[in-house]
Order: structure tokens, then C-alpha cells, then sequence
């Protein structure tokens, strides 16, 4: 095992996981997000050890990963400010496309926290389009998870398991029973908001079975699941018992955990006609709301407390509970409202600070006079093309006794000439780039074939053009050399063999495709 590693202590068994497999820094990225799902203990300091270890072998995609998991473990102990401040910080300073899309879901985490939930589910889409099929699993599994449980919180009677179905699919390919415990929980706990029990009670049963067969504890937040739907389903006793092991010994992942546990189970309790022992459980559960600031646990605790006194027949104390409840309420609502303002705000100029770096990045390269990338922008788009391995061609295009046409007409004619011909090359479905002077290049997504019967449209079509409009008298040809790229070329192999086929048009006669 390679030194970083050992040094992360990855690669034997830990407390409640299975042995951890990957054998590098981006796995050990994947591992680590999986285990947010199951606890928190020693997390933080497993991110950081993995970020100054990515540090040291100069991977900066690793490092800002493992700064962004310590990012989500901040949204999930209640510091979602922060947790998304650094999250928008990597998003602006960041091109990397597998950081920038972690970025996102750990901003929609955060912001789905602070209660605006509208900005989380956009960023949660972001985060899902970003990543391609070749990506880590557990990055693709998270942030399918995020989506499905975003898209459907909250929803009013319009429940929908599609995206829950492909998030399973992704975690079950995974293989990391922390990403399927989770997205089972999620989906689960959405069938039972949305009304449908019998979904819940299925989903639950395959959660916990599949948890006992892979040696897996479930921390608060699931447990609370699945003793919701036991009680729905008529096994109190057996939710109660579940309930009362995750507020004592299961691990949390979410400050709220254990708060909504003591809701659960002082609702299992006045169910139970315990209103006493109900009530108590509601006070703990005011303590611990107001020590770890969830406004909302303390709300719904007020509300229940309300409840258990106008079932005991205290109507004067029912009212008084209930009139708290409304003003905690309504404060909870005006502090989310206030922190969705401020983060929208921070939202718009990150991303209006971005929108103008890609500006300048794009203006520089881009070709003054034609508009066309440049050479720079293409050879980085040849470089990716050759590393996909997917069928491509290369064409260079050469507009025939280009000199006479300044000459002849003037520098003006000429240079109205090549934005006209950029007008024609940008039609051509691919890259158009400007290499210099009267030379341009097409990087096309097809195979040689075809590449040369786009070429042949795309000559066909300059010399058929209506050049006179420009000044009378005029006509344009080009000569065009194509070549598909094949295993093992690299850009000087590929655009030395289409510039030999460029030149031999232009002997053969010009005016013509020439592949090879």
C-alpha cells in the first residue's frame, strides 16, 4: 500500500465499516464522503490528514475534495454558513469539473439546511450534470442522493421515486453499504411523508436487513425512520425500543438527529397515553434544540407540548404552548428568510464574479477578427479529444491564393473574407479554430468517413458563396486536408498528417478534400 495511505490509515477495517479498498487519493476521497452517511467521529481529522497528504504528492483536485468534505461535516453540525462559505469559495477559485461538482452539492447541502430549499435543488442539479459515467461512484452516488431527497422534500403530495431509483442504482454500484443505508433511508422517509406507508414499511424492511447483513449500525436519523413507520404500521413497542437505542448509542450525522429522535419518541409515548413522561421527553427535547440553535426541533417541541396538554384536558396551558409555538415559529421562518436574502446575495456575486472570469477567459481565446478559438483553445480541445479515444478527425482548411485577395482588393476585403469564412466553419457540427492567417482547423467528433464528407460539403459551400456581395469580381476556394485520428497519434502526428494532405490538395489542383 502506497505510503499516503498508511498514513491515512486507510485499507484495514474501522469501527462499523468494511475494510476500505481503493488504493488511491481520489478513492480515499470517495470513501470518506460515503462515511459522512454513518458517522462523524474522526472524520474531520481523516479530511485533513487526506488533504495535506494530497497536498504533498501535488494533487490539488484531492485536496480541495477533502476541504470540501470537512465543508459538508460543518452544514451537518449546524454551521451551514460556513460549511457553504467554503463551498462557494472552491466553486469560484476552482476549474477543476470534478471539484467545482462536489462544490455544488456540498452548497446544496448547506442551503437545503438554511431552509431555501429552491437554491439547494439547483445546485443539487448542478452537482448530478456535472459528473460523467467514467467519474467515482461514491461522488455520482452522493450526489444523485442529495438530488432525490432534495427534489422531494417538502413537496406537496407530488412524491416521485424516480430519483431515488437512480440514485439506488448508483450506491448499489458503489458498493458502499453507508451510500445504499442512506438513499434506502431518504427514499423512505419521503414514501412516509408523502402518505405512503406501505412503500415506507418496504423500504425500511429492505434497509434493515440489509444493514444487519452487512454488519452495519444505523446512526440517529435512520433509526428515527424506521421507528416512524414501525409506530405507523402498529409496532409502538418495537419503535420505541428502536428509538430509544438511537437517542442512547447510535452515531449522528445531522445536529438535528437526536432533537428529532426525542420528537419521535415522545410522539410514541402520548400515542401511548404517557402524556406525562411525554412532555418530558419534549422539555429534553427544547434543551438540546436551544444548546445546538434549531429553532425547528423547538417549534415542533412546543407544538406536541401543546398537544399533550389539550389531551390532559389543560386548555389554559394548551393555549399558552400554542401561542409560543406560533411566535417561535414565525421567528424561525424570519431567520430563514434573512439567511436565504444574505446567501442569495453572496450566490449572485459569486457566480456573476465567475460568469466574468469565463468571460476574459473566453475573450482570450478567441481570435479578434474572426471570432473563432484560437490556438491555444485548440490544441486543449485536440489534447481532449486524443485522450477520449473516441472516433475524431482532424481537418485543415486553406483558403486558395488568399494573397491575391489582399492584393487585388485590399486588407479590408480580405479580412471581411475570413469572417465570412468563419460564419461557414462555425456551421460545420465541431471545434472551429483560426491557426493564423488564412489556415483553420476542424476538430470533428467523426470518424475519417464522414469527416471528409462534411469537408466536401464545407468546400462545396465557400465556393458557391456569394463573395460578389463583398466586391465584384470576387471568388474564394479552399483546399482541405482530413485525417482521423488513430490509436496512439498525438497532436504533432495528427496535424503533421493533415497538413501533408492539406498540401497535397493544394499541388493536386486546389479546391479540393484530400484525406488519408
Amino acid at each position: 500500500m502506497e505510503g499516503w495511505a498508511k498514513e491515512l490509515g486507510v485499507g484495514g477495517d474501522r469501527a462499523g465499516m468494511l475494510p476500505v479498498v481503493e488504493d488511491s487519493l481520489l478513492g480515499a476521497v470517495g470513501r470518506l464522503v460515503a462515511d459522512v452517511y454513518a458517522s462523524h467521529v474522526g472524520l474531520a481529522e481523516r479530511a485533513a490528514a487526506l488533504a495535506g497528504a494530497a497536498e504533498r504528492a501535488g494533487d490539488g483536485q484531492c485536496v480541495l475534495l477533502a476541504r470540501l468534505v470537512a465543508a459538508e461535516l460543518d452544514n451537518r453540525a449546524g454551521r451551514a454558513p460556513e460549511g457553504v462559505t467554503v463551498a462557494r469559495h472552491v466553486l469560484s477559485s476552482s476549474e477543476d469539473r470534478l471539484v467545482r461538482a462536489h462544490a455544488h452539492a456540498v452548497i446544496a447541502g448547506g442551503l437545503w439546511r438554511l431552509g431555501d430549499n429552491a437554491t439547494a435543488v439547483r445546485h443539487a442539479l448542478w452537482a448530478t450534470r456535472m459528473l460523467a459515467d467514467g467519474d467515482p461512484l461514491p461522488l455520482r452516488a452522493d450526489h444523485a442522493i442529495i438530488l432525490a431527497v432534495q427534489v422531494n422534500d417538502r413537496r406537496l403530495g407530488d412524491f416521485s421515486a424516480e430519483e431515488f431509483v437512480v440514485a439506488q442504482e448508483l450506491a448499489d454500484a458503489s458498493g458502499l453499504p453507508t451510500l445504499i443505508i442512506a438513499n434506502l433511508n431518504n427514499w423512505a422517509w419521503c414514501s412516509y411523508a408523502a402518505g405512503d406507508i406501505d412503500a415506507a414499511g418496504e423500504l425500511t424492511g429492505r434497509l434493515r436487513d440489509f444493514a444487519a447483513a452487512s454488519g452495519q449500525a444505523l446512526n440517529a436519523s435512520t433509526a428515527d425512520t424506521v421507528a416512524n413507520v414501525l409506530l405507523e404500521t402498529g409496532r409502538a413497542g418495537e419503535a420505541e425500543r428502536v428509538i430509544r437505542y438511537a437517542i442512547e448509542h447510535a452515531p449522528s450525522t445531522d445536529s438535528d438527529a437526536v432533537p428529532g429522535a426525542l420528537l419521535t419518541l415522545a410522539e410514541i409515548q402520548r400515542r401511548g397515553g404517557d402524556l406525562g413522561t411525554a412532555l418530558s421527553t419534549l422539555q429534553r427535547c427544547r434543551v438540546l434544540a436551544a444548546e445546538r440553535h434549531l429553532p425547528e426541533n423547538d417549534a415542533q417541541a412546543l407544538r406536541m407540548i401543546a398537544s399533550c396538554h389539550a389531551e390532559a384536558g389543560d386548555f389554559a396551558a394548551a393555549y399558552r404552548s400554542m401561542v409560543e409555538f406560533h411566535e417561535a415559529w414565525e421567528g424561525r421562518r424570519t431567520q430563514q428568510g434573512d439567511m436565504a436574502a444574505r446567501f442569495a446575495h453572496a450566490q449572485f456575486a459569486v457566480e456573476e464574479a465567475y460568469r466574468a472570469s469565463e468571460h476574459f477567459r473566453e475573450m482570450a481565446e478567441r481570435d479578434s477578427l474572426t471570432g473563432l478559438w484560437n490556438r491555444r483553445r485548440s490544441d486543449a480541445v485536440l489534447a481532449e479529444v486524443l485522450a477520449s479515444g473516441e472516433p475524431a478527425s482532424v481537418a485543415l482548411v486553406d483558403l486558395d491564393h488568399f494573397k491575391r485577395v489582399n492584393d487585388t482588393f485590399s486588407h479590408a476585403v480580405g479580412d471581411e473574407v475570413l469572417r465570412r469564412l468563419a460564419d461557414l466553419l462555425n456551421g460545420v457540427p465541431g471545434h472551429a479554430g483560426r491557426l493564423g492567417g488564412e489556415e483553420f482547423v476542424l476538430i470533428l467528433r467523426a470518424g475519417p468517413d464522414e469527416a471528409a464528407r462534411m469537408c466536401e460539403l464545407l468546400r462545396a459551400e465557400i465556393e458557391a458563396y456569394g463573395w460578389g456581395d463583398i466586391v465584384a469580381g470576387l471568388r474564394v476556394t479552399a483546399s482541405i486536408g482530413v485525417t482521423g485520428v488513430l490509436p496512439g497519434d498525438d497532436r504533432g502526428v495528427v496535424v503533421g498528417r493533415a497538413d501533408a494532405l492539406l498540401y497535397d490538395a493544394k499541388h493536386a489542383g486546389r479546391n479540393r478534400v484530400t484525406t488519408g
